[in-house]
């Protein structure tokens, strides 16, 4: 039988890095997190004590060059349709401006991006016994319009805004690649167990475990074969992958090392990289449930 990855695996935060970190830092704050923890060049923030983003910086930092590799957006899943208004209405009330919205048929989604362009989603999940199966097992998605006024209408005015409400977590990452070939292929399938959830015409390829519409989603639209972003640019340093147990992390390095793919480890934490050195931290927390 394949390897498969822990099928309880949530992603757990995302750490940026940032050029103007006083701005990031009040962007973020206003955007609806709470910090958690901050230093001079670092500062965690989160929702409910458990950390969802983190934002860096050093000297030197340069923007993400155009048509590299790197972070397309990450997304930010709230519990319900009825929180999903709640943020969307107050953000508008905070005059944050979004980019974008859509109706992928799984999930409904607003986007918008940081004052650095690092893009940003932020969604709810319909039911799973809504996903749309095709006759070769792949859940269809699409981006059709999304129905505003029925979303804010489930604004409470009453409610107090105090931010992200309980049980937001980091709910995939999407990424810009240089390419969807085989090697690419053979570590996330392969080597880390994951599942192809969705081919969207060549040019993306959603992945996840444990059956879940997408965990990561790899896509080519900044071009076939682009160079990865330089180690000091803005943008995507590394994102972690929470497993339920320590049993569920040795299946995980023991696969690694069938495949041959190099990893390091430390304590209950093993790190991988890919192609375009996204690097993936996987560790054993605890999981946030609905």
């Amino acid at each position: 039988m394949n390897y498969k990855l822990d099928p309880q695996m949530q992603l757990g935060y995302t750490k940026i890095r940032v050029q103007d970190f006083s701005k990031q830092k009040a962007f973020y704050s206003k955007l609806g997190f709470t910090i958690i923890e901050e230093t001079n060049d670092l500062v965690k923030f989160g929702v409910d004590g458990r950390t969802i983003l983190i934002l860096t910086t050093e000297d030197g930092v340069i923007p993400r060059p155009a048509r590299t590799t790197g972070l397309f957006h990450f997304a930010l899943l709230v519990p319900s349709r009825e929180d999903f208004g709640h943020v969307i209405a107050n953000l508008s009330n905070e005059s944050i401006q979004f980019t974008g919205a859509g109706d992928h048929i799984y999930s409904e989604a607003f986007y918008l991006n940081d004052p650095e362009g690092n893009g940003i989603e932020i969604y709810h999940d319909r039911p799973k016994s809504s996903y749309v199966i095709d006759e070769q097992g792949m859940v269809q998605t699409d981006t059709l319009p999304v129905d505003v006024q029925s979303i804010l209408a489930l604004h409470d005015p009453n409610r107090a805004w105090e931010g992200f409400p309980t049980g937001t977590i980091l709910g995939h990452m999407h990424l810009n690649v240089s390419d969807l070939n085989d090697e690419v292929a053979k570590l996330y399938f392969d080597a880390l167990g994951f599942d192809l959830k969705t081919n969207f015409r060549g040019s993306a390829w959603f992945i996840s475990a444990g059956g879940y519409h997408h965990h990561i989603a790899m896509n080519l639209w900044n071009g076939r074969g682009i160079p990865n972003a330089p180690k000091i640019a803005t943008g995507l340093v590394s994102f972690s992958l929470n497993i339920s147990s320590i049993e569920e992390l040795e299946k995980l390095t023991a696969n690694l090392q069938k495949h041959d793919v190099s990893y390091e480890q430390v304590g209950e934490k093993v790190i991988v990289e890919d192609i375009n050195q996204n690097e993936m931290i996987f560790e054993v927390q605890q999981l946030t449930t609905y």
